[in-house]
């Protein structure tokens, strides 16, 4: 009964064309309905092209994706999914077609490209999954654009890849996975001038990019590492629409003139001192470029970057996404008042609301766990729910409810927020129902208070519930120790203490997962509630 509860509070956000697709997927099988000319395109002297990621692929065939590394034996690891399918994916995404170095080996990329075209006959397997393909497909084209000399045999292929993928879109899931399949048929279209390719690009993404991105410029999914990635989607759209202009594609790249500097903006926000992105959702470093490369490619081609000033006191609501921001000093706290991402497509949500991270200078602090894995699995369920996060666990209950790999039935709402400089603080606070919602408990206050040397944490309950547990997750570099009712926190250039006393108290072993595949041990304040209000108060000095 409780699972049949938790599919009906599940399905009831979908949209019924989710319904529709994924019944007409059982039925429809893709196909390659058209045939390559033989024509071999050719070069555009306008596209830019910068290096994106580091080796994943050395010249001995030594593959290293998700942190984990193996050496390469085809046809068998095309398909071999001992190290995770994820793992898998990334092999056929090609992405080390536009790493740093990629021109000095394109003998091993045509040989690796020749060895799946074997390796790989149409429809079989994971390289013929839509979302695959739709990153491979860009990718080789954009090699090719810096360079790769592919071949008549290699754009039969890619032909066929993208032909095969019109009739595979993504429409029952949508949210990211149907975004990169219309940015796949945007660049097959243009290249190869199939004007039912571009015709469905276009249309989709006219309509997707609007609500795919909010105002303020947030991917609409609520995931830093995601909004990265899209956004690096967003720049080779407008790279590719620029330098091949036409009347088609011009409301298009308005639309990407338009968001992409929204888009920058945000990932500035949501960023680390140290430019790695904040682990809420499912976030992680490794996955998308890094923050420094897409602005670099994002300059090159005439985008302005603007930079936060985080010595100066300040307080910042980005209300369509609902994340907040203080800094101070050169420090820097991310809030999460946000609600769970678009409700029909809430696959990479955490119940992390009103968790935070803070960064003194360079140095992260306060860190959520992070995820080290996509997939089913108890691990992967422990990292989306509330208590792997620097927030507020009411009864053991989530504040959301995350199940399985990817699904959420009941979700918490933030009902009140502000955000205001009181002298020389920043003060951020929200409140949420998602207790109310998924356990009949308190409505759940917190407010943050940043200054230049200290960090103030306020919770308050509205309502009854039995026990209620803080975490504060910090990171691995730092040591931390409580003596005589005195946290310390050693960090390397500077040194945190807070006032336990009349707090129930305690440090716990824990891990942080800066990366698929990643575990470091860590240590996490806890602080059990003993009243309906508690405050605990972090001060610094440099040393």
């Amino acid at each position: 009964m409780k699972k049949i509860l938790l599919l009906i509070h599940t399905l009831k956000y979908l949209k019924w064309p989710q319904f529709y697709f994924r019944l007409y997927r059982k039925f429809a099988k893709p196909r390659v309905g058209e045939e390559f000319s033989g024509v071999v395109p050719k070069r555009n002297s306008l596209w830019v092209h910068t290096a994106l990621y580091s080796e994943k692929i050395t010249t001995d065939l030594e593959a290293t994706f998700l942190n984990s590394s193996k050496k390469l034996r085809f046809p068998s690891d095309w398909n071999n999914e001992n190290h995770s399918k994820l793992w898998v994916y990334n092999l056929h995404y090609f992405e080390d077609l536009l790493a740093v170095g990629a021109d000095q080996k394109y003998a091993l990329h045509i040989r690796l490209i020749n060895l799946w075209m074997d390796g790989n006959p149409v429809g079989e397997g994971n390289g013929w999954e839509p979302y695959p393909l739709s990153l491979r497909i860009p990718n080789m084209l954009k090699a090719w654009q810096a360079g790769l000399p592919l071949d008549g045999s290699h754009f039969s292929s890619l032909y066929a890849q993208a032909s095969y993928l019109s009739t595979d879109l993504e429409k029952h899931l949508l949210g990211n996975h149907y975004f990169v399949n219309l940015k796949a048929l945007l660049f097959a279209g243009i290249i190869f001038q199939n004007s039912r390719w571009l015709g469905l690009a276009v249309t989709g993404l006219v309509k997707e990019i609007p609500e795919q991105t909010l105002p303020d410029g947030a991917n609409f999914e609520l995931t830093p590492m995601y909004h990265s990635l899209i956004l690096v989607d967003m720049l080779d759209m407008f790279n590719l629409c620029r330098a091949y202009p036409s009347e088609q594609t011009s409301k298009l790249t308005l639309l990407l003139e338009t968001y992409i500097p929204k888009m920058l903006k945000f990932m500035q926000l949501m960023s680390h001192n140290d430019g790695g992105v904040s682990f809420f959702n499912d976030s992680v470093d490794g996955i998308a470029p890094p923050k420094a490369r897409i602005e670099s490619y994002a300059r090159a081609l005439g985008f302005r970057v603007h930079k936060l000033d985080t010595m100066q006191t300040s307080a910042i609501d980005s209300m369509p996404s609902g994340y907040m921001c203080a800094m101070s000093n050169g420090n820097k706290l991310i809030f999460d008042a946000a609600n769970v991402g678009p409700d029909y497509i809430p696959g990479h949500a955490h119940a992390d609301t009103l968790s935070f991270e803070l960064s003194l200078g360079p140095q992260r602090v306060f860190v959520n766990t992070g995820t080290s894995q996509y997939g089913l699995g108890e691990k992967r369920l422990v990292e989306r729910r509330t208590q792997s996060h620097n927030t507020v666990e009411v009864d053991g209950f989530d504040s959301s409810q995350v199940w399985s790999g990817f699904r959420v039935a009941k979700r918490a709402r933030v009902i009140s927020r502000s955000h205001r400089v009181i002298d020389d603080r920043a003060v951020l606070s929200a409140s949420h129902n998602g207790f109310k919602k998924v356990s009949g408990g308190p409505i759940h206050f917190r407010q943050l208070e940043l200054s230049e040397n200290s960090l103030k944490v306020v919770d308050a309950f509205n309502g009854e519930y039995g026990t209620a547990v803080a975490r504060f997750y910090l990171h691995p570099s730092l040591k931390a120790a409580i003596n005589s009712e005195c946290l310390t926190i050693i960090g390397e250039n500077f040194e945190i203490k807070a006032d336990l006393k009349n707090l129930q108290a305690q440090l716990s072993d824990t891990t942080w997962h800066p990366g698929f595949g990643l575990s470091q041990p860590n240590k996490c304040l806890e602080l059990r509630f003993t009243a309906e209000e508690q405050s605990v108060e972090f001060t610094w000095k440099t040393t």
